[in-house]
C-alpha cells in the first residue's frame, strides 16, 4: 500500500514539468503584470498542477495498484492511459483558453462533438498538430509513469519535492486571499486562468487582524447575477388597435461579419444595394460570440440574462410579437438550433422550427437555408404578411465553394489554430476570410432577388447583420477568431436597414443589437409598451442619448466606450483597457457604470 501511494505522489512529481510547459498558456502577459503577480501565478502554477496529477491519480490510479490479482497484468498501461488523458485534457484546455480566454467546460464539448462541425471545423493540419501534441503527451507519460512506477520512490526522499510544493501553493493561497480582498486584479483573476483553481479568499479575518482596512473591505466587489427569474417583457404587451403594418421584415445574419470589411471591393452587391439605405457606421453586437449576439438582437437583453432565459424557456420579444400578430415565421439557418439553445430561448414555442440545414458543409448548408426561404415565400399567401431570418455561415468558416473566384491573395487553403500565435502572418488567413465574405455578398444578392421575383421588394423591410466580428491579430495581444475580447474588431458589426419610403443615410451615431427590437416592435408590430418594458435598446431612428455599449460573453460582462472599455470579470471586478486591450490610464468610475450594471438585472422579478 506505501508503495502504491509513493507511487502515485512520483507520478505527480514527475508529469508536473510537462504540465507546467503547457500552463504558460494561462500565464498573465510579463509585459503588463507587476512582477508580484507572475511570482504568485507561478507559485499557484506548481502547487496546483502537482495536486492535479496527485488527486487525480490517488482516485483512479491507486485501486489499480493495490488490487494486483486482478489488475497485475494491465496496471501499467491503465495508469499510463490515465496519465495520458490528464495531459490531453490540460493541453487542450490550455489551447482553448489561449484562443478564447476561457476554459473547456460541458457546453463547449457539447458543441464540438454533437455539431458535426458546423459550430467549431478543424482542418486536416489542425487535425494533425493536435494527434501530434497527443503523441507527445502519451510518450511523455509512459516514461513518466513507468519512472514512477518502477524507480522514482527509490531514488530520493519525496517529502524533498512535496513540501515545497505544498508551501509554494499555500503562498499563493494567501496572495490570493490578501489580493483579493484589496482589489488587486492582477492577483485576483489567476483564479480565472488556472483551470479548476479554487483559492481561499479570508476578508473577514483580515479585517479582524488588521491586514485590510474597513475601507478595503467595504470596497466589495460589483455583485452581477445571472440566475434570477426572467421578468420579461417587465408589463404585458399592448397593441394598437386595428393597427396592421404594410411591412414584411427579413433580417439576413452573416455569421462574424466584422464592420471593416463591409466596404465596395469586398461586398460590392451589398455595397450597392445600401445606396438607397440606412447604413449605420457606429453599431456593436450585444456579444463577442453566436450565443450572445443572436441573444441580444432578438430580445433586446445583454446576453447576462441567457441562463435565466435558457431556464425558463422564455421566447425572445420578436419570437412572442411575431407569432401574437399572426405573422408567417420562418426561420432559415445554416448552423442548427439546439448548439447553443437557440430552439428553447430564442424560438421557443414556435410550431414546426426548422431546426437545422442540409449540407457537409457551411456552404452547402447556406444554400440550403436560401432554397428553403425561396420555397417560403412561394408558399405565401397574397396577404400573408411574415417575418424571416436568413441566417449564412460560411464566412465563420472562412470557407469558398471550389471554383468561385478567389479575388484576394495570398491566401491559404486551411488554418491550423494550434499553431496561431504573435509571429503569425494574419494577411493569408485574412484574406481567406476576406474571399469568403465575398462569396457571402453574393448569397445575400440572391436572397435580395429572391424577394424581388417573388414581387415582396416593395413592402418588405431588410435588415443585412452580424452577430459578432472576427480578429486576425488586430492588436497584437495574440487574439484570434472571436469570443475572446470586447475590441471593435470582435464587436463592431455592420447595420444596414432598406426600409421602403424611408430612403437611405450615412449615421454616424452609436448603435446597438438591442435597438432592433426597440426599433420594429413600436414601428411595425403596433407595441404600444415603454421599450423599457422588453429592451434596453432606444430606437435607431431617434436621437440617441446612451454613450456606451452593454455586452457580454461566457467569461465576462462589459462596457465599451468612445475610448475604453471597462471589463466586469466573474468575481466582480473592474478592469480597465484601453481600445486595443492595453491596460487604460484613465481608471475613474463614470455614473453610467453602475446604470449599466442596473440592465444586468432589471429584467429579473424583485422580491
Amino acid at each position: 500500500m506505501k508503495k502504491s501511494f509513493l507511487s502515485v505522489v512520483w507520478i505527480a512529481i514527475l508529469n508536473l514539468p510537462l504540465a507546467l510547459y503547457i500552463g504558460n498558456a494561462y500565464a498573465p502577459d510579463n509585459s503588463s503584470s507587476p512582477w508580484f503577480a507572475i511570482g504568485t501565478f507561478y507559485f499557484a502554477s506548481i502547487g496546483h498542477f502537482f495536486l492535479y496529477f496527485f488527486v487525480s491519480s490517488l482516485v483512479l490510479i491507486t485501486p489499480a495498484l493495490v488490487v494486483k490479482k486482478t489488475l497485475s497484468k494491465y496496471r501499467y498501461a491503465y495508469a499510463v492511459t490515465i496519465v495520458s488523458l490528464l495531459h490531453i485534457i490540460l493541453a487542450t484546455d490550455a489551447k482553448v483558453f489561449e484562443l478564447y480566454r476561457f476554459h473547456l467546460n460541458w457546453s463547449i464539448l457539447d458543441i464540438f462533438l454533437n455539431t458535426n462541425g458546423e459550430v467549431i471545423s478543424l482542418s486536416n493540419q489542425t487535425w494533425a498538430s493536435i494527434a501530434l501534441q497527443a503523441l507527445v503527451c502519451i510518450l511523455y507519460s509512459l516514461a513518466s509513469t513507468a519512472a514512477a512506477i518502477l524507480l522514482g520512490f527509490k531514488i530520493v526522499k519525496t517529502r524533498y519535492f512535496v513540501i515545497p510544493f505544498l508551501i509554494m501553493y499555500a503562498l499563493a493561497n494567501l496572495a490570493h486571499a490578501y489580493g483579493n480582498a484589496k482589489q488587486l486584479l492582477p492577483v485576483a483573476e489567476i483564479q480565472n486562468r488556472l483551470p479548476f483553481y479554487k483559492p481561499l479568499t479570508m476578508n473577514s479575518f483580515m479585517l479582524k487582524v488588521g491586514l485590510i482596512s474597513k475601507e478595503d473591505f467595504d470596497r466589495s466587489p460589483l455583485e452581477i447575477s445571472e440566475n434570477g427569474v426572467l421578468d420579461y417583457p417587465k408589463h404585458d404587451l399592448m397593441y394598437l388597435k386595428n393597427a396592421r403594418s404594410p411591412y414584411n421584415v427579413l433580417l439576413i445574419t452573416v455569421d462574424s461579419l466584422r464592420k471593416d470589411v463591409f466596404t465596395q471591393e469586398n461586398m460590392p452587391h451589398t455595397y450597392a444595394y445600401a445606396n438607397n439605405a440606412y447604413k449605420f457606421n457606429n453599431h456593436y453586437s450585444a456579444s463577442n460570440s453566436t450565443r450572445g449576439g443572436i441573444f441580444g438582437l432578438f430580445y433586446g437583453l445583454p446576453p447576462s440574462y441567457w441562463s435565466a432565459a435558457l431556464r425558463s424557456a422564455t421566447p425572445s420579444i420578436i419570437t412572442k410579437v411575431v407569432l401574437d400578430r399572426n405573422y408567417a415565421y420562418g426561420i432559415f439557418t445554416s448552423a442548427n438550433l439546439y448548439r447553443p439553445e437557440f430552439n428553447t430561448t430564442v424560438f421557443a414555442q414556435v410550431p414546426n422550427l426548422r431546426t437545422d440545414s442540409r449540407g457537409n458543409n457551411a456552404v452547402e448548408r447556406d444554400l440550403a437555408a436560401m432554397d428553403d426561404f425561396n420555397t417560403f415565400l412561394g408558399s405565401l399567401k397574397n396577404d400573408q404578411k411574415f417575418f424571416s431570418f436568413v441566417y449564412l455561415d460560411n464566412v465563420h468558416h472562412y470557407q469558398t465553394p471550389l471554383g468561385e473566384e478567389r479575388p484576394f491573395t495570398p491566401t491559404v487553403e486551411s488554418v491550423n489554430h494550434m499553431d496561431l500565435n504573435d509571429d503569425t502572418d494574419p494577411q493569408p488567413i485574412f484574406n481567406m476570410y476576406r474571399n469568403s465574405v465575398y462569396y457571402a455578398d453574393k448569397n445575400i444578392a440572391k436572397i435580395v432577388k429572391m424577394l424581388e421575383e417573388h414581387g415582396y421588394a416593395d413592402n418588405t423591410i431588410v435588415i443585412i447583420t452580424s452577430d459578432h466580428g472576427e480578429e486576425f491579430n488586430d492588436n497584437k495581444q495574440n487574439f484570434w477568431g472571436h469570443n475572446s475580447n470586447f475590441t471593435d474588431v470582435q464587436t463592431k458589426i455592420p447595420l444596414i436597414i432598406k426600409w421602403p419610403g424611408l430612403g437611405g443615410a450615412e449615421v454616424d451615431k452609436l448603435t446597438t443589437a438591442y435597438d432592433i427590437t426597440a426599433t420594429l416592435l413600436p414601428r411595425v408590430f403596433g407595441v404600444r409598451n415603454n421599450i423599457s418594458d422588453f429592451s434596453i435598446g432606444e430606437d435607431l431612428f431617434s436621437e440617441r442619448a446612451t454613450k456606451y455599449v452593454l455586452v457580454g460573453s461566457q467569461l465576462e460582462n462589459a462596457i465599451i466606450e468612445d475610448d475604453r472599455i471597462v471589463l466586469i470579470n466573474k468575481l466582480g471586478m473592474l478592469d480597465f483597457k484601453d481600445k486595443q486591450y492595453k491596460t487604460a490610464k484613465d481608471q475613474t468610475r463614470d455614473t453610467f457604470l453602475f446604470d449599466a450594471i442596473e440592465q444586468m438585472s432589471a429584467y429579473f422579478k424583485r422580491e
